[in-house]
């Protein structure tokens, strides 16, 4: 099967943070469920944070996923139907999801 990339920016408005964590318990718990989704978690700003020795406030601004899945419209469905989308947390015209290959894949 396939594997596909998510990358899932979260909106930049003044709420954003807000709406994270009112459905990020809910988020947490689909995805624990979820089989097709092989590795996920939050990106992190600022981009140097685990760089320095006293990092400035980390906070989460979007999500990285790896799906393997049949195909893109399988992917984009489950992206569509997250509360992470419905609840306007990712930001629509700026998520991706492309096509992915491991080295391991490969061989």
């Amino acid at each position: 099967m396939p594997y596909f990339a998510v990358y899932a920016p979260d909106y930049t408005d003044e709420g954003a943070i807000e709406r994270r964590f009112k459905v990020r318990e809910a988020h947490l718990a689909n995805a624990a469920k979820e089989s097709r989704m092989k590795v996920g978690g939050a990106m992190l700003s600022p981009n140097e944070a685990l760089d320095t020795p006293n990092p400035p406030e980390k906070k989460m601004i979007g999500s990285l996923m790896i799906f393997e899945a049949e195909s893109y419209a399988e992917v984009k469905e489950l992206i569509e139907n997250d509360v992470y989308w419905t609840g306007d947390v990712w930001d629509k015209e700026k998520t991706e999801i492309r096509p992915w290959v491991s080295p391991k894949s490969l061989q």
